[in-house]
């Protein structure tokens, strides 16, 4: 990046950067790393490198924690966590776009009726999402509730933080 002058880079990181903090009213983009799985930790990582790069060389970086990109959410901890396709082509054009960033980190999730992710700073750089995962709500509602759910819920990293998704670094 130095030696081509680019001057910035969006990345894709991930809610997994800081999985393991427990469900909070609203998840602020400045809560430390708190990595749920390995592939956290080297998101964490990432971000760490991207910011050395935006202090010694003034790059510019957005990095955007990526919740539940999918067609469309499939668990009550998805009605929250979100990002359908739209606002994600959303996200990453206002990412690209925002006049000076510095390092900043976005929320990538939808407007979502449930949401406990902090928008602002994705507001901020002009991210203006369109999309709620409130349209499914009742489809997913309409089954009951179990307790693998509720654990799912219960941190940023869904089933990711559970013990239930646990690996070891080497098999």
């Amino acid at each position: 990046m130095v030696r081509h002058d680019v001057r910035r880079i969006v990345y894709a990181s991930s809610n997994h950067a800081v999985g393991r903090e427990p469900r909070s009213d609203l998840l602020d983009t400045g809560v430390r790393g708190r990595p749920d799985t390995f592939y956290g930790v080297g998101k964490v990582a990432a971000e760490a490198l991207l910011q050395l790069f935006v202090d010694r060389h003034r790059i510019e970086v957005v990095s955007t924690r990526i919740g539940s990109f999918l067609d469309r959410p499939t668990t009550r901890r998805q009605l929250g966590s979100w990002l359908s396709h739209d606002d994600g082509v959303r996200m990453f054009q206002a990412a690209l776009t925002a006049p000076s960033p510095g390092f900043a980190v976005v929320h990538g999730i939808s407007a979502n009726t449930r949401g406990w992710w902090d928008l602002a700073p994705g507001r901020a750089l002009g991210y203006d999402p369109q999309d709620d995962a409130e349209q499914y709500a009742a489809e997913i509602e309409a089954v009951p509730e179990t307790e693998a759910d509720r654990a799912e819920a219960a941190h940023v990293g869904g089933p990711y933080a559970t013990g239930e998704s646990e690996r070891p670094a080497f098999d």
